[in-house]
């Protein structure tokens, strides 16, 4: 079956190939190989599409806003050697208890206690005592005790009221007397002195550059023999920043008014007023101020002008300025630097001070110091010499004249756990009048050397005081120059534990009897022990 099927289709497959080849044209057939064809030009149709009007009134839409990512800061890793040990902070004590007893019969106690409730309130006091009475020569003898509270308080954000209340209560004897009189109390002076401040200013508020502050002060100083002054300061500041750059300008106000009694009564009244404006540009900062000085005396015009230069990236900065100063020449101040003094003041005058001066400070981290050359001015500053009738109480005299000075600081690294700290001024005067500064030092160098390597467990300290012998002029109208002083001390404490420790202070090693005042020698050595409480 198949086979006939195979035949059949192979003969139909050669009767078809025959009939087409009977049917292709005959003659020769031309090939074409390559053409070119052009377009017709056409012209360009501008076609604006036109929008398509949709019909909106019928549809609602709902728009859903997704809420912003929170920003989230990267810190970038800080990798530190493994020899670094991260910084710890310091623990702090509220409350310190110190005790201690020492030679020549000396008596030292201190007690300091802080309060915090929260950001709000703080409150803190202060009281210390130090008493010594060296039997070997007479009435040389002292006590001082002062106590001190002090508050702050928050009224709302950016008001905030502070104060404090201070008294200061100082015996001393008049043990530079040729003789003793059986009567010791005679030659017996004390002081009570009260402090008390109180003043509202502007707390923090970063949205503004207005600030302000306000102050009342009251002082009262009396002694035993009948000399009262009292000080009433009222004080008040405001300031701002003007320009995009924020340059700070402000105008302070003061009216400090003191009023001493005795067999007389003498009053000064001083009021200072002194506008003052900030300015920078590159490296340069200029202070712009002075102090306008109104009292019944003479009133005065003080310069208050600065420019300072930063070295670039280097921690050296250049300042050189002309300032001007006043310090009350009152009772206030005279019998706390000489306890001495006659009680029976005159006058109350003013000491006016006028300085040129250039000064270079740096700072490095593990080294800072700063070098200060001036040349000063100044009326009605105070020196003291012996009464004539009463050799061992001292009468104040004034002088105007000038001296060229020289001063520096220094704080040093000295390994990881030593620290030294260095202070240092010569002036050297010239007086109108006196031939000499009287009782006035000319030049001192204090310096400390303190090793904590126990962190918070003990310190050791060796203290060192140097200063020139101070001229003074015997009641006879001798001039002569008292022994200088040459002081050297080494403290010391541990803590047994994290709250109980003791202390240890040895003073004035070498026994140098010099005299701060004529006929007034120093205790010489002294040593002190005790414990020490924390917590």
């Amino acid at each position: 079956m198949v086979t006939r099927l195979l035949f059949c289709f192979i003969c139909l497959l050669g009767a078809g190939v025959a009939i087409a080849q009977n049917t292709l044209p005959d003659g020769q057939i031309e090939v074409i190989k390559g053409y070119e064809v052009k377009l017709a030009p056409a012209g360009k149709i501008k076609f604006v599409p036109q929008p398509v009007e949709v019909d909106s009134s019928v549809r609602r839409y709902t728009y859903s806003l997704l809420a912003p990512s929170p920003s989230i800061e990267y810190l970038v890793p800080e990798i530190k050697p493994l020899a670094i040990q991260p910084e710890k902070k310091s623990t702090a004590y509220p409350l310190y208890v110190k005790a201690g007893y020492g030679s020549p019969n000396s008596l030292l106690g201190a007690l300091s206690y802080d309060h915090s409730n929260g950001d709000q309130f703080r409150w803190g006091t202060d009281i210390r005592h130090l008493s010594a009475n060296n039997k070997k020569i007479p009435l040389q003898k002292f006590s001082d005790t002062e106590a001190r509270i002090d508050a702050n308080y928050l009224l709302n954000e950016s008001v905030a009221v502070d104060g404090y209340v201070n008294g200061h209560f100082e015996t001393v004897y008049f043990y530079g007397a040729e003789t003793i009189p059986p009567n010791e109390e005679s030659l017996k002076r004390v002081f009570n002195r009260f402090d008390g401040y109180a003043s509202i200013q502007q707390a923090h508020a970063p949205e503004t550059s207005l600030h302000y502050k306000g102050f009342l002060q009251y002082q009262s100083d009396k002694d035993d023999l009948g000399s009262m002054e009292t000080n009433y300061r009222l004080g008040a500041e405001a300031g701002t920043a003007v320009g995009s750059e924020e340059f700070p300008i402000g105008l302070k106000l003061l009216v400090d008014n003191s009023t001493l009694k005795h067999t007389e009564t003498y009053q000064l009244r001083n009021i200072l007023l002194q506008p003052w404006f900030d300015y920078h540009i590159g490296s340069f900062k200029f202070h712009l101020s002075g102090i306008a000085l109104f009292n019944e005396q003479s009133n005065e015009i003080l310069p208050d002008l600065s420019v300072a230069y930063f070295l670039g990236d280097s921690p050296f900065t250049f300042e050189a300025g002309w300032k001007g100063t006043v310090q009350k020449n009152n009772f206030q101040f005279l019998s706390s630097y000489n306890p001495y003094v006659d009680s029976r003041l005159d006058s109350l005058t003013n000491e006016v001070t006028r300085s040129v001066y250039a000064e270079l400070r740096s700072s490095t981290g593990m080294f800072s110091y700063s070098i200060q050359g001036a040349y000063t001015t100044f009326t009605g500053m105070s020196f003291f010499l012996q009464n004539r009738n009463t050799p061992y109480t001292f009468d104040v005299v004034y002088d105007d004249g000038s001296y060229a000075s020289i001063s520096a600081v220094a704080e040093l690294e000295l390994l990881k756990e030593v620290d030294l700290r260095a202070q240092f001024y010569q002036r050297f005067y010239t007086l109108d009048n006196e031939s000499k500064p009287w009782h006035r030092p000319s030049g001192e160098l204090l310096g400390q050397i303190t090793y904590d390597g126990g962190g918070d467990v003990f310190h050791i300290s060796l203290l060192t005081h140097f200063r020139n012998g101070l001229p003074y002029r015997t009641p006879g109208g001798t001039e002569e120059s008292l022994k200088p002083l040459i002081d050297v001390s080494l403290h010391g404490d541990y803590y047994f534990t994290k709250s109980l420790g003791a202390f240890l202070e040895i003073n004035n090693i070498a026994s140098n009897k010099s005299e701060r005042w004529a006929g007034y020698p120093s205790f010489g050595f002294n040593a002190k022990a005790g414990i020490m409480w924390r917590m």
